[in-house]
Order: C-alpha cells, then structure tokens, then sequence
C-alpha cells in the first residue's frame, strides 16, 4: 500500500505541470470570442475536463502528501466568489444552476486558497455526481457568534439524490464512495483541509431530497 501510495503521488506530480497548461490554454480558448457557439461549447467541455482530472490529480497529492497549510489572513467572500467562478464550466457541462447567497461582509479567514478551493470543487464534484440536470449546487454564508467567538459559516446544498443513513456515517472515510466514477478521496480531503484550518465539516442529507455540507470557520 506504501508503495502504491508513493507511485500514485509521483504520477500525480508528473501530472499536475501539463496539466496546469492545458488547464490555461483551455481557459484562454474558452474565452475567445471569435470562436462560433458550437465551437465554444467544445471548448468549455474541455475546460470541464480537464479541471475534473485537475481535481483527482490534487486530492491524491493532498492527501498522500498532505503537510502543513500556510495560512494567510483571507477574504472569505472573495475566495467564495473566485471558487465558483472556477466550478462554473463543470456546473454547465453537469446542467446544474449555482446560487450563491452571503451576508460576510469583510470577514477574514486564515486560510490557504489553493486548499479552500480544492474543498469547493470536492464538494461541487460531490453534488453533481448526484443532482440531475435541472437541479442546483447552492452555497449560503453567513457569520455566527458562538460564545465569545465568530465564526464563517459556510453552507454547500444540492438537491441530488442524497446519503442513505447507513452510508452517512462513512462518507469521509478515505476511499469510501456509492460512485464508480469517484475515487473516494475528495471528502476525505475536505476533513483533512478543515482540520489544517483549524475548522470542522459536517453534513445533512434526506434520500430523495438533497445533501448539505456544513463548514464552520473560525473569523478574525
């Protein structure tokens, strides 16, 4: 297992640099105005594509290689913003509408963006893996006092299939997933990245009507 973990984690590294060209590129094609709507189209399935791979290629290097976040005094509603941004293609290509609600103001977190938006896009895989077309990924942040602390608190729904009761106990055990397509690192990634933020995750689910991820973050 030892060995198969350090494998994946070279290939994984191997990886990430063409693919974060092909990430670019893709983006810059997407985004040229003189290609037809058919053309466009393409091009935005590849940009799906690829930040799909981009996405298992950094939940292995995370979670096998996890270390130590540097955490910078952060703009929770800017990074919210930037994160959506970046799922919105997947959203497209899975027929899924985002909502986005926030009453943050300016708080700040201390936070590493590059793993807030690794959480992002785990939990937009997550919901639309499971939400048919016509349904919608929303995301509510808001600020709670607990005691004599803030905290950002950061709410991921979906209207999907849901958790069964006997699966919602499991769902951030490493390699645990009811998807064949999932390699069932992403929401154990989240749990790591929370805990290096020194926050916590937690979900909600009714079969039939959806899932909610909860996480809480602690403001400055």
């Amino acid at each position: 297992m030892m060995a198969l973990a350090e494998m994946a984690t070279l290939l994984a590294h191997e990886i990430r640099n063409p693919l974060g060209s092909m990430e670019l590129f893709a983006s810059l094609l997407a985004s040229d105005e003189a290609l037809n709507d058919q053309s466009k189209k393409w091009a935005e399935h590849l940009q799906a594509g690829v930040r799909t791979l981009s996405a298992t290629v950094n939940n292995v290097l995370r979670f096998h290689t996890p270390g130590t976040a540097q955490l910078v005094a952060t703009n929770l509603r800017d990074l919210l913003v930037n994160g959506l941004e970046f799922i919105r293609p997947l959203a497209q290509q899975a027929g899924v509408g985002l909502s986005f609600e926030e009453t943050l103001g300016e708080s700040q977190v201390m936070a590493e963006a590059g793993a807030l938006q690794q959480l992002l896009l785990n939990l937009a895989h997550n919901a639309f893996r499971h939400t048919a077309t016509g349904g919608v990924f929303s995301v509510r942040a808001s600020v709670e006092s607990h005691r004599d602390t803030r905290v950002a608190v950061v709410e991921f729904s979906d209207t999907g299939s849901g958790i069964s009761p006997e699966d919602l106990p499991h769902i951030f055990d490493a390699g645990f997933s009811t998807a064949r397509q999932s390699t069932g690192l992403g929401l154990a990634v989240c749990q790591r990245i929370m805990a290096q933020h020194r926050g916590t995750i937690s979900a909600t689910s009714k079969l039939g009507e959806g899932t909610t991820f909860r996480v809480e973050l602690p403001i400055l």
